[in-house]
């Protein structure tokens, strides 16, 4: 019976694509044959029995020719295959806020704000919003959504997932955190509002709650009140796609959520905020783990984006007229985070010698082309507000008199000296750099001789990043991590990681921490004199290796319309229009 029903479906299917491809309504006869073993009711003109093996009737159907969609007309269907930027660890981005987790789980995770068009804080989750008049108490109203499960999304959610995310200490929660961490700061007043109490007035809130990387996600409440030290496995959420399936080390897949209720408001490509549609049936993300072999398999077809490719190849899909590029500027900024709780990187000497001998230009051309990146002394990023090259230089004393170290002055015999002068007894140091990520893997090459002729004792085990991102809790175990940031996450002292992160790999300093809430409390006109005075402290203590700033590229199938990129790559409002 079954092989019997297949065949009609694909006699049915070639009638429709024969009817498509002949330009006009054409008319078929549909065979539709039903087995039994003794009796069946047909109806033909009227209604009979017969004792029969098999009936065959003959139905005729009128099938319209479909019209294509104007050019540039938004079309639902199809499958969007991206190889994410690394492997994958996690799918939680308050457990592991890593990019790659990131970029993926906003997909299926919403906040309940998020950046429009112009990377402004706008509504995603809520419906309105209001602060008393003494700037301690915020109020809430939630929208109409649904979770993926098809419940209602409701302020107990909402409050328990504000609360895991706080308490987890990523880019902006720690500052949040210490301005209201009492359980008495949230009081629901009904299952769409509720109230958030703070300590003292953070007039940066809602900028802090829209930033997209790593992204707020909103989780029913059951699933919130796992501990942010635990990675959640339900992962039910609101956003127009939903979670199908994961098979690490291969793929991620998500699906069209039919029960999304968009917002009115439009939307603009790459932007968060807006009216969200789904137009294509499924997201996958495909973990390829060469860069050459994610390129070919663009060029070829096999998948339709390369997440943020390799500088280098940036020459060849630019040329390439049956590719798009978008290329994100502000940009991301190249970092080696300094493990401070184990030596040699304990000691702020140690620091300041490795920042003293590198060269930044080196590591910024392994990336690729120098249209792509800039050399920048300011932490709070070039051609912004708060650029300032204060602080960046400066004089240190050292056993053999004082000397000028700083960002970018490539002094070896300084660097060398520098070592000497701390309490580096020639412990092994490990750099954790991954081997599968295009745009972090070069750096670990220049970083291990440069560090080698300084005098380190360096090794640098070969790792995915999905292991370095496993194991950057166990700071024991490690020396160094090569990474970047983006210019969200540390493009302003408002969000910056490197001074309120929870994470053990950063440096601590209490200083940096009071200057911080300084900028945060400081009227506009004054704030740029606050920003160059933690400039200056994080260049003294070296909360890390900030190196250049570079503009990503995502080469994608000139098929993808309505796609740009404003921070992460988001896919939601892109269709494919073959």
């Amino acid at each position: 019976m079954r092989r019997t029903i297949l065949a009609v479906m694909g006699i049915t299917a070639l009638a429709l694509i024969l009817a498509a491809c002949a330009g006009e309504d054409t008319i078929i006869e549909k065979i539709v044959t039903v087995e039994v073993e003794k009796q069946v009711v047909v109806e033909v003109e009227k209604i009979v029995t017969v004792e029969v093996e098999k009936i065959v009737t003959v139905e005729k159907l009128l099938i319209a020719t479909p019209t294509p969609p104007p050019a540039g007309q938004a079309q639902f269907g199809g499958t969007l295959r991206i190889t994410a930027q690394g492997s994958v660890s996690a799918l939680d981005p308050v457990f592991s806020p890593f990019a790659v987790i990131g970029g993926i789980a906003s997909h299926f995770y919403e906040g309940l704000f998020g950046w429009d068009g112009n990377l402004e804080a706008a509504p995603r989750g809520v419906s309105s919003w209001s602060v008393s008049s003494d700037g301690l108490t915020y109020t809430f109203s939630l929208r109409r959504m649904l979770f993926h499960d098809g419940t209602p999304f409701e302020s107990e959610d909402a409050t328990a997932s504000l609360k895991r995310w706080r308490d987890g200490g990523t880019t902006g929660a720690a500052v949040v955190k210490r301005f209201t961490d009492d359980e008495g700061a949230f009081t629901i007043i009904d299952n769409k509002t509720f109230t958030w109490r703070f300590n003292e007035p953070l007039g940066a809130l809602i900028f802090i709650l829209s930033v997209p990387h790593p992204p707020m996600p909103m989780m029913p409440a059951e699933v919130a009140a796992t501990p942010f030290t635990e990675a959640v496995e339900d992962r039910t959420g609101t956003a127009v796609y939903k979670f199908s399936s994961w098979n690490p080390g291969v793929d991620i897949v998500l699906e069209r959520f039919d029960g999304y209720i968009p917002r009115t408001e439009p939307s603009t490509p790459g932007a968060y905020a807006g009216e969200n549609i789904a137009y294509l049936d499924r997201l996958v993300w495909l973990e390829i783990p060469d860069e050459e072999t994610k390129v070919a398999g663009l060029e070829t077809g096999e998948w339709d984006i390369v997440d943020n490719a390799g500088l280098d190849f940036f020459e060849r899909v630019n040329s390439n007229p049956d590719l798009i590029v978008p290329l994100y500027k502000p940009g991301k900024r190249s970092n080696v985070y300094l493990n401070p709780q184990i030596p040699p990187f304990s000691y702020q000497k140690a620091r300041q010698a490795i920042m003293t001998a590198i060269k930044v230009e080196d590591f910024m051309a392994s990336l690729g082309p120098d249209t792509l990146w800039i050399v920048c002394a300011a932490v709070y990023w070039c051609n912004t507000p708060l650029e300032t090259d204060f602080g960046s230089i400066y004089t240190v004393q050292t056993s053999q008199g004082p000397k000028e170290i700083g960002y970018n002055v490539n002094d070896m015999a300084t660097a060398q000296l520098l070592l000497a002068d701390s309490d580096y007894a020639g412990e092994t140091t490990i750099i954790m750099n991954p081997t599968d990520y295009g745009t972090i893997t070069p750096l670990g090459h220049v970083l291990k001789p440069v560090m080698e002729e300084v005098g380190f004792n360096v090794e640098m085990p070969a790792l995915d990043w999905a292991t370095i991102t496993s194991r950057f809790g166990a700071t024991d175990s490690y020396s160094a991590i090569t990474d970047w940031y983006e210019h969200y996450a540390v493009g302003t002292p408002i969000t910056d990681h490197l001074i309120s992160g929870t994470f053990d790999f950063i440096v601590r300093d209490e200083e940096l921490l009071r200057m911080q809430n300084e900028f945060l409390r400081a009227e506009p006109k004054d704030q740029l004199g606050v920003a160059e005075r933690i400039q200056a402290r994080r260049w003294e203590i070296v909360t890390s290796l900030s190196l250049g700033i570079w503009f990503p590229i995502s080469p994608a199938t000139a098929d993808l319309k309505n796609f740009d990129v404003k921070a992460i790559n988001f896919y939601t409002n892109t269709w494919l229009s073959r």
